[in-house]
């Protein structure tokens, strides 16, 4: 079972768990001998991660845009793509009515951004899904308020750690709002 939330830099980088982790697992399925070797390198990845939030992100993006100028895939396209895995990093015990409502919403959510690259070519069909996106953004939103609200019980010292979450997710809302207006 998974903890409600885990500490506070599990969603700094979907790059380190949605990217680079699953790269190095299928590096280790390829050769079991570099089994511990990889665990060291894992273990690096999350000590810096933790100590620099967003380094994995940053590396990553450097990785692929070096390829893209080969003629590669965008990087952001890339993390829109990888956006609707599952990662058991970020999975919790939907104990409550608003846990469940909160990780149903995430899963629209990310759904919902995975489908960009494939949606942005037509203007209606992408315009239809920005408005789709704004929608699943406040439904989101919403159930993060609802269980701050209903379970402070159970979230406990996961409290503040949720808030701060809240915070960067909203700054991430207001961005993408802002980006849409530049562009439409």
């Amino acid at each position: 079972a998974h903890q409600v939330l885990h500490h506070n830099t599990m969603a700094a980088s979907i790059a380190l768990h949605a990217v680079v982790f699953p790269s190095m697992t299928a590096l280790e399925g390829q050769d079991p001998g570099y089994a511990a070797g990889l665990q060291s390198i894992k273990a690096a990845l999350e000590r810096a991660e933790l100590a620099n939030p967003g380094l994995t992100h940053e590396l990553v993006n450097l990785i692929v845009e070096h390829e893209q100028s080969k003629g590669g895939v965008d990087s952001t396209e890339k993390f829109l793509r990888a956006a609707v895995q599952e990662l058991d990093d970020y999975k919790f015990d939907e104990k409550t009515p608003e846990l469940a409502d909160l990780s149903a919403k995430s899963k629209a959510l990310k759904k919902l951004l995975s489908t960009i690259p494939d949606q942005i070519e037509d203007r209606t069909k992408f315009l239809e899904l920005i408005r789709e996106i704004a929608t699943a953004m406040r439904d989101m939103l919403a159930a993060v308020n609802g269980v701050a609200r209903n379970n402070e019980e159970l979230l406990g010292s996961h409290k503040q750690t949720l808030d701060q979450h809240k915070k960067v997710f909203v700054r991430g809302c207001k961005s993408f709002s802002d980006t849409m207006k530049e562009y439409f």
